[in-house]
């Protein structure tokens, strides 16, 4: 028997019942798709997803591995207010061939299918084995989903440009026209850490030192990687407040950062222990003071920083600029091949990266008001709002945020 098929809450579309959709070739008789709606039928795709990771045609990102995703669904999915998850499951053969990630939200009255763990992953992108192919297992999804009742909006954000679903996203899919770029720094140009240390102007060594210099008034400089547990859990809620204390003083509200499970989720990741997924906290101290500290993740040779932070009372001394130099230094010394600083872009990335990869935002509607919000909204007043937003000073800003904050309430 499919185990699938004895799991709560798993809807399936054999291939002879779904309606063709237009210039899409039919899933092979030996083929189907599976909507998994349960954290019990995510769990049981747990050894399938693992192998998928490692046949996948494009290399997944962490956001889309199985620990990230577990570990996410089981932190948020323990609450009455948790998203519906929705990962379409694509087998043949029984064997699983395909992922897709989503989970189904409430916005403004509309229910919008998006990433599973959106804001908290940073990409967003399909799992598909090689040898298969792509645009058929999306196409066909796609079909599913439109069959499934209430969904109004698919809405796809940060999809990269060297995805599995970049392609197929640009023929199937709407262009929100909200382009960012992920800066990231390749590892794999340099093959000594001299080769490392060749690649910074005399300008910018001369900064290094003089953060080094000032921070040493307080005490000897040293970088430490933490050990998961007592002391890595420590420094993460000490990280993420002082990255609160930063934002609020720029009046900047960061979803989140200010959401109160986002500890509880971080350490459940630090408690897994697999071979493919680490993750890795580092301290930058000044004496027995913490100054600095990162939150960052390693999977298929790419170091994440995921979250940067530094105390807030010294950020004219710049000690997350000393930070990156040394957590770019040890990456290379572990032999790993791409540092990602991930999206958004800005400018005070640039120095830590040599490339950045674009990614775009999609959508597609399947109901009227799916279409209002796709072409009005996600395709014109998102992007004029974003724009605005960036451009207002910190001290409107602060005026802004709290009347935000209390309307959510």
């Amino acid at each position: 028997m499919d185990r699938l098929a004895v799991l709560p809450r798993v809807t399936e579309l054999e291939p002879e019942h779904a309606s063709a959709l237009e210039h899409a070739a039919t899933l092979p008789a030996t083929a189907h798709i599976s909507l998994v709606t349960s954290l019990a039928g995510l769990l049981a795709l747990e050894d399938g997803w693992r192998a998928l990771e490692k046949s996948a045609q494009a290399s997944p990102t962490v956001f889309q591995s199985f620990d990230w995703v577990s570990a996410w669904c089981r932190t948020y999915c323990a609450q009455d207010s948790c998203p519906d998850i929705h990962v379409i499951a694509g087998f043949e053969a029984n064997r699983l061939v395909f992922v897709w990630p989503l989970m189904r939200t409430r916005r403004a009255g509309i229910s919008v299918l998006c990433w599973l763990t959106e804001p908290f992953g940073q990409y967003g992108d399909v799992l598909c084995a090689q040898g298969q192919c792509a645009r058929m297992w999306v196409a066909n999804a796609l079909r599913f989903i439109r069959r499934l009742r209430g969904i109004d909006l698919l809405r796809l954000r940060h999809v990269r440009d060297d995805s599995a679903l970049a392609g197929v996203a640009a023929q199937e899919l709407v262009n929100a026209k909200l382009n960012e770029r992920a800066p990231y720094l390749d590892l794999s140009q340099f093959s000594t850490e001299a080769d490392y240390e060749n690649r910074y102007t005399g300008t910018q060594r001369k900064r290094r030192k003089k953060i080094r210099k000032h921070l040493e008034e307080f005490g000897a400089v040293s970088f430490t990687r933490l050990p998961l547990g007592t002391l890595s859990d420590k420094a993460i809620s000490e990280a993420i407040a002082e990255k609160n204390k930063w934002l609020a003083e720029r009046g900047r509200i960061n979803q989140v950062m200010c959401c109160p499970s986002h500890i509880e989720f971080l350490k459940t990741l630090s408690r897994t222990r697999q071979q493919d997924f680490e993750m890795v906290v580092t301290e930058l101290k000044a004496g027995d003071r913490p100054v600095s500290w990162e939150i960052s993740f390693r999977f298929g040779g790419t170091h994440f920083a995921y979250i940067t932070s530094h105390a807030n009372d010294l950020t004219d001394l710049s000690p997350g600029r000393l930070h990156f130099d040394l957590s770019q230094r040890a990456c290379l010394a572990d032999g790993m091949k791409a540092f990602d600083l991930m999206v958004p872009y800005d400018a005070h990335k640039e120095s830590w990266s040599s490339a950045c990869m674009p990614t775009q935002d999609y959508f597609l509607p399947f109901s009227r008001k799916g279409r209002i919000a796709g072409t009005l909204y996600l395709s014109h007043i998102r992007p004029a709002l974003r724009a605005l937003y960036y451009r207002m000073p910190q001290s409107l800003l602060r005026y802004i945020n709290p009347l935000r904050a209390t309307a959510k309430e």
